[in-house]
């Protein structure tokens, strides 16, 4: 993911394999669906290029369901794409969206984006 994003806007390096296993930790194991520790309701929690496949399954037979998450997740009719002007601020739940940034601004301008993290939970395989 990291040099597909790097080849896409050009604005960070694209790393060798050496360089890439260096920064990265190895795979880590996580739910697709997980609770909201708020309101309890059901979240997707997948993200496409980070998951690779379904625990218990081979990687050939989770392409099909992880495409099917993507494609859906990927749908216009979920999209919010925010017109920035100066002052503003923009917060997300972040267990209820996917977020991105779409790189539509002529350098060298930049988004300032802080993150807060104020409460979380471990997402934990299995615990839905």
């Amino acid at each position: 993911m990291w040099n597909k994003k790097a080849r896409e806007f050009s604005l960070r390096p694209v790393l060798s394999q050496a360089e890439l296993e260096k920064r990265f930790p190895p795979d880590a194991i996580h739910p697709i669906v997980r609770r909201h520790p708020i309101n309890g309701r059901k979240c997707l929690y997948i993200c496409e290029g980070y998951k690779h496949a379904i625990v218990g399954l081979p990687q050939a037979e989770s392409a099909t369901p992880l495409r099917d998450l993507f494609d859906h997740l990927a749908d216009p009719a979920f999209h919010y794409r925010h017109k920035w002007r100066i002052g503003d601020l923009l917060m997300w739940d972040n267990y209820a969206v996917q977020h991105k940034a779409t790189c539509d601004y002529e350098l060298p301008l930049r988004r300032l984006m802080q993150r807060c993290t104020i409460e979380s939970t471990i997402p934990v395989a299995g615990h839905v």
